[in-house]
């Protein structure tokens, strides 16, 4: 379940270390975030939040799995 959440919510960039963000921001091909050979974290965390809210596919599978989870409840319901 922390696992489900920490996917849906993006508090978990703040909780990465630099070399966590880095690699995050190397994944996606995010650069532009060093300033005289120094990590910017703030600007690595602006550019991960910025391709989060542009791909809002996590809302479309949390939805996805809310709703197959209420059909399967309602079908185990609906045998009694």
């Amino acid at each position: 379940m922390k696992r489900i959440l920490e996917f849906l919510f993006v508090n978990k960039y703040y909780k990465m270390d630099n070399h966590q963000l880095e690699l995050e921001a190397a994944k996606y091909k995010i650069g532009g975030y060093g300033i005289g050979g120094r990590v910017v974290r703030e600007r690595i965390i602006e550019q991960l939040l910025k391709k989060d809210e542009a791909n809002n596919s996590r809302i479309a599978i949390f939805v996805s799995i809310l709703a197959l989870v209420i059909s399967i409840i309602s079908l185990f319901l609906s045998f009694k």
